[in-house]
């Protein structure tokens, strides 16, 4: 706590603060009194001296400060816990927003190979933080930097801006078939941009022009020695092969436990966003070498972090740059994609995530059809992690982009309803994941204007359009459908006394999954309105106790319906669905439907009808007399509560 204190108020006393110019209003109020009133013109003048000697008093005090810690970083004969100590201090003098020091970011680069991991780490974090400084300073200084000039703010008004409005989602299927005006439409990164309504103007950024320009082709005069300071570490020979050798240095903790680094990606992602294509080829070698390590955890996870932070570091570069880049990391990604592991997946998956995050997807079209077209998940082929792996790859897609990238993965036809029946559970669980996300990614309203989405809205009533109640396109309920006719198939074909699982218990549990994704972790619950329909197969299924599995999903499915809040109509049809499994021959039927109605009448208490209630408590109350003494406690039980919630 004393360190934290003393550094703040270090870094609070020496940090320098550049004299912000007066705005266009106060110049004119400073000009008028001048001409009225010399004294005040002599009082400004003094202020504005007094401002600029306490800049630079500050600046050569920050400068002198940040110099020394250095030596005493640098020192041979410093022992690491004082070193520690100094590059505390220097992490907060990082975030001062000047100039980089050239010593400092200088020192930085090099530590980057430091042998202590606390260095290497403190060293990433806040060399990416001083390069974005520069990148920020440069931009500002020269508004005519390339990487400034792609960034346009686009009137969405013109109908030509981005084609037409409503069907942006449609882009990136247009661009994957080699439409070359989808290629050049203006790329949004903002993926909230267009969702619901477009916006009058929106910033978006050029396509990737040609030539093989830098990005940061000019670098800010006072930023320009600390440009340089980092450039002749990271252009080093040898520096990248050091860097690969101790960023995938494998942690005292278990191969399970290893992350995805966060920090150590935004590092690389600032270096080859500021020195673009000849920084790559500089690096090239020892990326490849790492991502061929297959059977090593720590040399997956750094290459991950390594290819996450370039996708990423792209977003500025010329075309000639993303070409070479593809052509080398295309088949390597190939490589990499087939020789997946349990405990390295998740680095990639991550990787993806990283690199994908409010990026358009028409950055990534070589990628993209790697991943959908090059890669096509196959549900008869005898490797079960392998098919997994690649619909969790492929996840990622709809994951980041959503609406943007639905119809491009589904014009590539996946065969997801040949997994329904899969042997394996964890190509049936990936199967369900994938085939309730994609669902879900279809849907965007993307009114073309703000009035028109007003004029909209207002026709569902005061409230407005509830789009929690989405039913899914005719495509998701086409896929719904078919679902569930497979599933009722392969139960007319069971045969009583059958050993071992069946198509019908296996296609059950594929259907639960994607129900229990779609009312668990949806955030736009499609499934909802198709709930009834599936009331009578979770009963049934429920009661398969030779399958506690499927025991287990049909139950949890049966709670979450009778837990959720529907709209007027749905509730009608859910109560009467529910009450209908009463009338079942079975006891255990009835004694697990009695608490399910209690619920829904408690948690739908506004919106049941009043007849549909007093269905309810008569039916409940029949039970008092039933056979079995569970079913008749479950009725006291449930009546007791539904007379408590009507009070």
């Amino acid at each position: 706590m004393i360190r934290n204190t003393a550094v703040t108020q270090v870094v609070y006393v020496v940090a320098p603060v550049e004299p912000v110019p007066p705005g266009p209003l106060l110049e004119q109020m400073v000009n008028a009194l001048d001409g009225a009133n010399t004294d005040v013109s002599v009082a400004v003048a003094k202020s504005r001296e007094t401002c600029a000697q306490r800049y630079r008093y500050a600046a050569s005090e920050y400068t002198r400060l940040v110099n020394e810690l250095v030596g005493i970083l640098r020192d041979a004969g410093t022992t690491w816990r004082f070193a520690a100590i100094a590059g505390y201090y220097l992490d907060q003098l990082t975030s001062v927003r000047t100039a980089p020091e050239e010593q400092l970011v200088g020192t930085l680069a090099e530590y980057l190979t430091s042998d202590l991991m606390l260095f290497r780490e403190s060293a990433a974090l806040n060399l990416a933080q001083a390069i974005g400084m520069i990148k920020k300073r440069s931009k500002l200084s020269n508004p005519n930097i390339a990487a400034a000039q792609r960034r346009q703010q686009l009137d969405m008004r013109d109908g030509r801006a981005l084609g037409a409005p409503h069907a942006y989602a449609d882009l990136c299927e247009r661009a994957l078939d080699g439409d070359t005006e989808a290629v050049q439409t203006p790329l949004v990164d903002n993926p909230a941009c267009g969702w619901l309504v477009w916006p009058k103007t929106a910033k978006v950024y050029a396509a990737a022009p040609t030539g093989d320009a830098l990005a940061f082709d000019s670098i800010e005069e006072a930023s320009r020695p600390a440009y340089n300071a980092v450039r002749s570490v990271l252009f080093a020979d040898g520096k990248w092969a050091e860097i690969a050798r101790l960023f995938s240095v494998e942690s005292t903790r278990p191969s399970e436990e290893e992350i995805f680094g966060g920090t150590r990606a935004g590092l690389f992602s600032q270096v080859f966003s500021l020195f673009g294509p000849p920084l790559l080829e500089r690096a090239w070698t020892a990326i490849e070498g790492l991502a061929r390590e297959n059977e090593r955890v720590g040399a997956q996870r750094a290459a991950a972090e390594m290819i996450g932070g370039l996708l990423r570091g792209t977003k500025h570069w010329a075309q000639s740059g993303l070409d070479a880049m593809w052509t080398q990391l295309i088949p390597l990604l190939d490589t990499v994609f087939a020789r997946l592991a349990p405990d390295t997946l998740r680095f990639w998956q991550a990787a993806l995530q990283y690199a994908f995050a409010r990026r358009d997807p028409r950055r990534y079209l070589p990628l993209i059809r790697l991943i959908v077209y090059g890669r096509p998940f196959d549900p008869q082929a005898e490797a079960p992690f392998a098919e997994a792996a690649k619909l969790d790859i492929l996840r990622a897609l709809f994951g980041a982009w959503d609406w943007r990238i639905a119809s491009a993965v589904v014009a590539s036809r996946p065969r997801f309803l040949d997994a329904l029946a899969h042997p394996y559970k964890q190509v049936r669980d990936a199967a369900a994941i994938a085939m309730y996300t994609l669902s879900s990614a279809e849907f965007s309203v993307s009114y073309a204007r703000v009035d028109e989405a007003v004029d909209d809205l207002a026709r569902y009533g005061p409230l407005g359009r509830d789009f929690s109640q989405w039913a899914g396109s005719s495509r998701t309920q086409a896929l719904i459908s078919e679902m569930t006719q497979r599933v009722q198939a392969w139960k007319a074909e069971v045969v009583p006394l059958t050993v071992g699982p069946t198509n019908f218990s296996r296609g059950s549990k594929t259907l639960l999954s994607f129900f229990f994704v779609g009312f668990r972790f949806g955030p736009r619950r499609l499934t909802l309105d198709h709930a009834p329909n599936i009331l009578q197969l979770l009963s049934e299924l429920q009661e398969h106790h030779d399958d506690d599995e499927l025991c287990r999903l049909a139950s949890s499915n049966l709670e979450f319906l009778s837990q959720v809040l529907y709209t007027a109509n749905l509730s009608e049809i859910v109560g009467a669905r529910l009450l209908a499994l009463l009338d079942s021959s079975m006891w255990h039927v009835v004694n697990k439907a009695l608490p399910l109605l209690c619920t829904l009448t408690f948690a739908n208490r506004f919106t049941l009808s009043r007849e549909i209630r007093a269905r309810i408590l008569d039916t409940t109350s029949l039970f008092l007399e039933h056979d079995q003494i569970e079913v008749r406690q479950a009725a006291s039980s449930s009546l007791t509560n539904m007379v408590k919630c009507a009070s």
